[in-house]
């Protein structure tokens, strides 16, 4: 299997909208707080988990991607690719984005330990004796990128066979998994990913390969366009006179001459006139 890479920029300007999404968390963990010292303490907690939750998911990703480099040369990987969403200018992004004679499969990679369990894309941790409810349903996810995806592609590459994009979940360390009615794959293991992906039958060309790989390879996002007003026209020449540009329609104080406003006459009694 061969693996690509996307642009630096394009992976520039996706860690700007999640520096940005981290700094509204952050802030609203610090003012739940107080902004004393536990407020400063919380943030400092959170940043410490987001870390390490980020070294967790790439050691996962990272250990499924070298499993599945046993594919063929003819199927391409991107690791933690980035692809447009409906929102103008961000983008989501997807763990692991495989795409070979089988289909396009977009891989969530979850590193969760423990036992779930899931109904109708509703999940649930077990905590003691306990089932917790989980609010980031890890297949409502997965359903977003395919949706997302599948809308981009089609847009670029149209005829696209039905069906041709996939986006199983993976659990490769959890303890347990009880899954029913959800709405994408559900694997527990590398290589029940490896067997869905091999079984998979052939439904896109060489050249369709080549071309869906190239489209996100060269994926750019477009710099916002600026409103840019009009200049104001300046008046035709032949409705000016005596001037020959706007800049000359100038006064000047001395050269306007103000006339005295004319008093009213005043009243005659009637006796000083003469019959």
């Amino acid at each position: 299997m061969r693996t690509l890479k996307q642009s630096p920029t394009l992976r520039g300007k996706f860690q700007q909208q999640v520096d940005g999404k981290k700094s509204v968390k952050r802030q609203e963990v610090q003012e739940s707080l107080g902004n004393g010292f536990l407020g400063s303490l919380g943030a400092a907690v959170f940043e410490i988990k987001q870390f390490q939750n980020q070294i967790k998911g790439n050691v996962g990703e990272w250990s499924v991607s070298l499993l599945l480099k046993s594919l063929p040369d003819s199927w391409v990987m991107f690791n933690n690719a980035l692809i447009p969403t409906s929102n103008v200018n961000t983008l989501t992004e997807i763990d692991l984005l495989i795409i070979g004679a089988g289909g396009i499969f977009l891989v969530e990679v979850k590193t969760w330990k423990g036992s779930f369990t899931a109904y109708k894309d509703k999940w649930k941790r077990r905590e003691g004796n306990n089932w917790e409810a989980i609010s980031n349903s890890p297949t409502s996810q997965s359903i977003y990128h395919q949706k997302m995806f599948s809308q981009w592609i089609n847009c670029l590459i149209p005829n696209l066979p039905d069906g041709v994009v996939k986006a199983p979940v993976i659990f490769p360390v959890a303890k347990w998994l009880g899954v029913t009615d959800c709405s994408v794959p559900v694997l527990q293991s590398i290589p029940a990913l490896l067997q869905m992906i091999v079984s998979s039958a052939d439904c896109l060309t060489p050249m369709q390969v080549q071309v869906i790989a190239e489209a996100v390879e060269d994926l750019t996002i477009a710099a916002k366009s600026v409103e840019i007003s009009k200049p104001i026209p300046k008046p035709k020449r032949e409705n000016l006179t005596d001037v020959e540009t706007v800049e000359d329609l100038t006064i000047s104080a001395k050269s306007v001459e103000i006339t005295k406003p004319i008093t009213k006459p005043k009243l005659i009694k009637r006796e000083n006139l003469k019959d």
